[in-house]
């Protein structure tokens, strides 16, 4: 099965000079956890549920004042849409991460898949499980967002 099969087609970004309450509220009302960042068109990074809490709440930020680019995760982790799943669960779990943008044969960016549509598709249900066990381990070194 390839990523094609179970990513969502679709995702909406976030300006980088955007604050952070406006991504949280993004975030609240397309129920995900993370967003796309982008600057001019082309995305430069993600910032994730996570990433706010940890990069700018825990130190008392304004969430109005405090813009999307401070908290932010320049590193974008995807995949292709040819990918088969295992190579993209085990990109997830070298990383760490819970989520991945998917490029297409171009390059382009064209949607995300997350550990949770793994987890909704019986055929790849337990890839989602060994997915979780590996992102669930203690990070090492700096405490990333995942």
């Amino acid at each position: 099965m390839q990523v094609r099969d179970i990513m969502t087609h679709s995702f909406r970004s976030i300006a980088r000079n955007a604050a952070i309450r406006e991504a949280a509220r993004q975030m609240r009302d397309l129920d995900v956890g993370m967003l796309p960042v982008e600057d001019r068109g082309e995305i430069v990074g993600t910032v994730t549920d996570r990433d706010i809490t940890i990069r700018a709440t825990a130190d008392g930020a304004d969430p109005d004042d405090t813009a999307v680019s401070d908290v932010m995760s320049n590193e974008i982790f995807a995949c292709t849409e040819d990918d088969d799943l295992e190579q993209a669960s085990r990109t997830m779990e070298d990383h760490q991460i819970r989520r991945l943008m998917v490029q297409n044969s171009e390059g382009d960016f064209t949607g995300m898949l997350a550990l949770a549509d793994l987890a909704r598709h019986r055929e790849t249900a337990g890839l989602g499980a060994a997915i979780l066990e590996e992102v669930s381990q203690p990070a090492s070194g700096t405490g990333a967002a995942h």
